[in-house]
C-alpha cells in the first residue's frame, strides 16, 4: 500500500531571469543545490555550467551562469550533467555523473530505430567530474561568493579526466562488486551518481544505479590534494549499502553530524520518492571495504511525484524559525504549476525538519 504523501510545510522560488539565463531555460532540468550563506548555486543535467542565485525578500533570483571550464580543466565536448553540489568550509564541490548514456531516440517523429547508432554508448569521460572549488567574495556582490580557480592559499582542483574517465571511474571498473554494471547505461542498471556530502575530506557519493538485489550503495573515500590543488584518492573505495525499499539514491545533503539522502527510482520512470535521515552518519564512517553492515535509515518524509513530470532530484538546507532546519526540494521535469514562464522561475517544496 503506498504511503500517504507528506504535505510541504511552505514552498520556495527560484528565478533564473529570461534574460540571464541563455538560450535554454535551466528550471526544466535542475539536478542539484548547495548553499554558502545568501548564495545559492545549482547544478543541471545539461551544459558544463553552474548557476548563481542570490537571496531576496520573495525567494532566490540575479542569476548568473558560472562556466566551469573557466575554472578548470576538464573536457567540455559534451554535457557534464551535473547531479550533486555540496558546500563544506569556504569549498564548493562538483559531481558529475561518471555514467554511460545510450543515444536519445524518437525527438524527430519517426518511429524506425537504427540499432547499431542505438546499442553505442557515449564517451563518459565529460561526466567524470569531481572537483573542489575555493569560494572567494564576489566584489561585484558585496555578500556573495563565487567559484574561482584559487583564492588565498586555495586552489581549484579535481580528479584528474583521463582517457577513459578518471580514477574513480577506474576504482569503480575494478571493483568486485560493481564492475559489471560500469558497462551498462545508466538508467538500465548501469553506474549513475547522484548527490554527494562532504565533511572535511570524508566524500560520501550517492549512487542512483545499480540497486543491488534490493540495496542502494553508497560510496565513501577520504580525498587527498596535492599542492596545485588536484584532487587524488590514495586510500580504499567503501561501499555502504543502505536499504531504501528497493530505491536509489538522488541526492545527498549532510545535516550537521546526519546525512538526509533522498530516494527515487532508479530508471527514469515515474515512482516513489522519500527522503530518509541517517543519524549520526558523522560518527558511522566505514570501517571494512569488504565486510559491511546493512544500514537502515529512517525514512521521515514522502514526496509527491508527478506522472511524466516532477521528479524530485535535489535537496537544499535552509535555516529555519527558531533555530529550526528546512529541506527544500528541487524537481526536475518540474510540472506547469510550479513554473512561472515570465520570470523564468520554478517552485520547490518546502518541508520543516522536525
Amino acid at each position: 500500500m503506498p504511503m500517504p504523501i507528506t504535505p510541504p510545510d511552505d514552498s520556495l522560488w527560484l528565478y533564473l531571469g529570461a534574460d540571464a539565463a541563455g538560450g535554454d531555460d535551466p528550471t526544466l532540468d535542475l539536478s542539484a543545490a548547495a548553499r554558502h550563506g545568501d548564495t545559492l548555486f545549482l547544478g543541471s543535467d545539461e551544459g558544463v555550467s553552474l548557476e548563481r542565485l542570490a537571496r531576496g525578500d520573495d525567494g532566490w533570483s540575479g542569476h548568473q551562469r558560472i562556466a566551469l571550464g573557466d575554472i578548470l580543466r576538464l573536457d567540455t565536448s559534451g554535457e557534464a550533467d551535473i547531479e550533486g553540489l555540496a558546500e563544506d568550509d569556504g569549498w564548493l564541490w562538483v559531481l558529475g555523473s561518471h555514467a554511460r548514456t545510450r543515444p536519445k531516440i524518437g525527438k524527430a517523429g519517426d518511429d524506425r530505430i537504427d540499432l547499431t547508432a542505438f546499442a553505442g554508448l557515449k564517451d563518459t569521460r565529460p561526466r567524470c567530474v569531481l572537483a573542489r572549488l575555493p569560494l572567494a567574495p564576489d566584489p561585484e556582490a558585496p555578500g556573495l561568493v563565487l567559484p574561482v580557480a584559487a583564492y588565498a592559499d586555495r586552489r581549484a582542483g579535481m580528479l584528474r579526466q583521463t582517457k577513459r574517465g578518471n580514477r574513480l571511474a577506474a576504482m569503480m571498473a575494478r571493483d568486485v562488486l560493481l564492475k559489471p554494471f560500469t558497462k551498462i547505461a545508466s538508467k538500465e542498471g548501469g553506474v549513475d551518481l547522484e548527490g554527494i556530502a562532504v565533511a572535511g575530506n570524508r566524500v560520501a557519493i550517492g549512487m542512483r544505479g545499480p540497486v543491488i538485489q534490493n540495496y542502494a550503495v553508497l560510496l565513501e573515500f577520504e580525498a587527498a590534494f596535492k599542492k596545485s590543488g588536484r584532487m587524488t584518492i590514495p586510500g580504499p573505495l567503501h561501499k555502504r549499502v543502505l536499504d531504501l525499499n528497493g530505491l536509489g539514491i538522488r541526492d545527498l545533503k549532510r545535516d550537521r553530524a546526519d546525512l538526509l539522502i533522498l530516494a527515487g527510482p532508479t530508471t527514469g520512470l515515474d515512482g516513489p520518492c522519500a527522503v530518509y535521515r541517517w543519524a549520526d552518519w558523522l560518527g558511522d564512517p566505514a570501517r571494512d571495504d569488504q565486510l559491511v553492515r546493512r544500514h537502515r535509515p529512517e525514512r521521515i518524509i514522502e514526496l509527491p511525484y508527478g506522472i511524466g513530470d516532477d521528479h524530485p532530484e535535489g535537496l537544499l538546507l535552509l535555516d529555519g524559525a527558531e533555530g529550526a532546519r528546512d529541506l527544500v526540494v528541487v524537481c526536475d521535469s518540474p510540472a506547469k504549476d510550479r513554473l512561472d514562464k515570465a520570470r523564468r522561475g520554478v517552485r520547490c517544496d518546502r518541508f520543516r525538519l522536525r
